[in-house]
């Protein structure tokens, strides 16, 4: 992976990152390739030709603050054209109905570089759950 690489995947993330706290769906999507196959932690389970901007001014429009999007323990994988990345992500904020929240969710992105461009193309964010109860497990130590 080249130092280029990394430091654009990491830009792209962050720009997400930024734009979820300005509450801008469009800036959020900026970085989704035209061919995006999520796998969401909210059903339906696969999203294929789903507009992600969309999708995204739906979930913003949810929480009556910014939402917080804090990226931990990210580790990138690229090669010239292809490349993923895992890391944890704590999603914040407050519900337009006054719930807080306060999440950590896993998420591996899949990305692919097109004209020196790299976008998502694969996103998959899921819960822990609990194998005793199989309940959800939304809180807790890292």
């Amino acid at each position: 992976m080249t130092a280029d690489s990394d430091r654009q995947i990491r830009e792209l993330l962050e720009a997400r990152t930024r734009a979820f706290g300005r509450r801008d769906a469009a800036g959020a999507a900026a970085g989704y390739d035209d061919d995006l196959v999520p796998y969401d932690v909210v059903g339906p389970f696969v999203r294929r030709g789903e507009d992600p901007t969309g999708r995204l001014e739906r979930w913003i429009a949810s929480y009556s603050t910014g939402i917080g999007h804090e990226i931990r323990d990210l580790e990138i994988t690229a090669g010239a054209d292809i490349a993923f990345c895992h890391f944890l992500v704590r999603i914040s904020g407050t519900m337009r109905d006054g719930t807080e929240v306060g999440m950590w969710v896993r998420a591996t992105s899949c990305l692919r570089r097109q004209g020196g461009t790299w976008t998502i193309v694969h996103e998959h964010a899921s819960v822990p759950f609990d194998a005793d109860t199989g309940h959800a497990v939304l809180r807790g130590e890292l």
